[in-house]
């Protein structure tokens, strides 16, 4: 009968002995250069997973680092929406005419309906590049009703600037909306803003919900 030894494994015979020792070796140095089979990994996936989020390209499911926008392949694709993007707005801006209303129009908007505060936020570097960033993103199309916004960057808060400060340059809060569907969502804001805890509401309301509340508006 051979002789059995006792491992923490229970008692085996030298051979099995031997080959649990290395088939433990063998684990440990896979924990160690990919992270797997490791008894304590759980706390790091989670980080991990916090660290990563899914490509921007719509219907696209593969997983990025938080910081990159897009997967491999469609960076490139990305790159050339944008210079196709614009080169449609060189020419759209060619008439004086569509320049001096929207001109007219933002500068109406700026000292009416803006307070001074945000005025001065939404001119700034920070803010331009973020906004133009999102409306090449969206393909300059509305993502409510889907249709194309063509004649002003429409870069909205989903969480709105006055009650969600700390999210004001974050890509995952803002999304590109027509005028009416625009229109919409700011007097939607309003009238939540009116009741009671109204600006703790605005503060989590998700996009999906706006994007039911605003369609409904529209029919």
């Amino acid at each position: 009968m051979p002789k059995m030894i006792n491992t923490k494994y229970g008692y085996v015979t030298q051979q099995e002995a031997e080959m649990d020792a290395h088939l433990d070796k063998w684990m440990k140095r896979r924990a160690k250069q990919h992270g797997a089979f490791s008894l304590n990994k759980n706390k790091e996936v989670q980080h991990a997973m916090t660290l990563m989020k899914h490509c921007n390209w719509g219907g696209c499911n593969k997983v990025v680092p938080k910081d990159q926008s897009f997967c491999d392949k469609h960076e490139a694709m990305n790159e050339q929406r944008k210079a196709d993007y614009k080169a449609s707005l060189n020419h759209q801006s060619q008439t004086d005419t569509g320049k001096q209303v929207r001109r007219d129009h933002q500068a109406y908007y700026n000292h009416v309906r803006r307070d001074p505060e945000a005025n001065t936020f939404y001119h700034t570097k920070q803010w331009q590049n973020v906004r133009d960033y999102v409306y090449s993103r969206d393909m300059a199309t509305c993502q409510v009703c889907g249709n194309a916004v063509a004649d002003r960057k429409i870069v909205d808060h989903i969480h709105p600037l006055k009650v969600s400060n700390e999210e004001r340059l974050s890509q995952d809060n803002l999304w590109t909306l027509c005028y009416r569907c625009h229109n919409i969502k700011t007097q939607l804001e309003e009238s939540i803003k009116s009741r009671p805890n109204g600006n703790n509401k605005l503060k989590h309301i998700t996009r999906d919900w706006w994007i039911k509340a605003i369609k409904e508006k529209i029919k």
